[in-house]
């Protein structure tokens, strides 16, 4: 009788290595998971702990001043007329012109100040509108005891701020340089695709430096994530913190979410007739974003003293990146506005 084969499965030499590697994997897996645990516990006691002594760090350089059951902060320096006021992009601070400020300040007194909710202003229980945010400032310089004419300075989607402003107080603006500013014309030929995109990009952009925030690598490498390599690293550092701060990121999104709001008004305002006007347009805005040259020749056509300075081989924050040539459009504005 032939014997009956033994058909129970004998665990081979090669099975038992792969169980072991899976062991290993996983094992190792594991440990990878406590580090990181354990790294994230350490970077978030080490921000927690941090946190409490940046209002004694990062004191206030200017003023903050009362507008209405809330407190804008705005600095200014040098002396003479007329003044000039710095309103920095989406999610930018006063410390945008670091590398600006002090120069113009030579010649004329400078302002650069923060809107509400951004670097150490107060919360604003209204709606981000561009009609709103110049609104506010306009109480801000009275308040403060700043008396116009003013030379609006705006940057990105500040420059509808700036003309907003100039819309609702014609008579004290002496001048006005656009610093690659967004207008109407682009929202205009923005598909509804193209603008969900933004304000999805905007949300997680937020949601990520929250996050990095939270676990202590904005303050780890802050200095490299924020302004212009010609700044310090504290200011570098300074700003990182402020556009991480859930204060400034809910204010980001806010004004993020209203930025075509008063497009219509801007669209039907009158010209600026010969107020002088210098609109600087970053090269790569200019060669990568649809409509942008259309828009920037429009801008500065809005004043027959109008003029368009295309900034070769600079990114979107010229102020930034080439400073100098900043500081001399608002030095020529300030010229003409003078009557030199």
């Amino acid at each position: 009788m032939t014997p009956l084969t033994n058909t129970m499965h004998v665990p081979t030499a090669d099975g038992r290595t792969g169980s072991k590697r899976i062991r290993r994997i996983a094992l190792g897996l594991g440990v990878v998971l406590v580090l990181f645990a354990g790294l994230a516990l350490a970077g978030a006691s080490y921000e927690a702990i941090a946190a409490r002594g940046d209002a004694q760090a990062y004191p206030a350089p200017g003023q903050l001043v009362d507008v209405g059951g809330y407190s804008l902060h705005i600095q200014c320096v040098g002396t003479g007329a007329p003044t000039v006021v710095l309103d920095a992009g989406l999610g930018g601070t006063s410390l945008d012109w670091n590398l600006v400020q002090t120069q113009i300040g030579q010649t004329t007194r400078v302002c650069a100040y923060d809107r509400a909710g951004m670097g150490w202003s107060e919360n604003s229980p209204a709606l981000r509108t561009p009609a709103r945010i110049a609104s506010e400032l306009h109480t801000l310089l009275g308040n403060a005891g700043i008396a116009g004419p003013y030379i609006l300075v705006g940057h990105s989607l500040a420059g509808k701020n700036a003309r907003m402003f100039a819309l609702q107080h014609p008579d004290k603006v002496a001048g006005m340089v656009l610093v690659d500013t967004r207008s109407e014309y682009v929202d205009q030929h923005s598909s509804p695709t193209e603008v969900q995109a933004f304000q999805q990009e905007v949300a997680t952009q937020g949601n990520l430096y929250g996050l990095a925030r939270t676990l202590g690598l904005v303050r780890l490498f802050g200095a490299s994530l924020e302004g212009a390599p010609a700044m310090t690293d504290e200011t570098r550092l300074e700003m990182a913190l402020f556009a991480s701060g859930q204060r400034g990121l809910d204010a980001t999104s806010a004004e993020a979410l209203q930025r075509a709001t008063d497009d219509g008004q801007l669209q039907a305002a009158p010209p600026l007739g010969a107020l002088p006007l210098i609109v600087l347009a970053a090269g790569q805005s200019m060669e990568q974003i649809p409509y942008w040259p259309e828009a920037q020749r429009r801008l500065s056509a809005l004043s027959t003293k109008g003029r368009l300075i295309v900034v070769e081989d600079s990114g979107h924050a010229i102020h930034a990146e080439q400073p100098a040539l900043v500081i001399d459009a608002v030095q020529q504005v300030i010229d003409e506005a003078r009557g030199h």
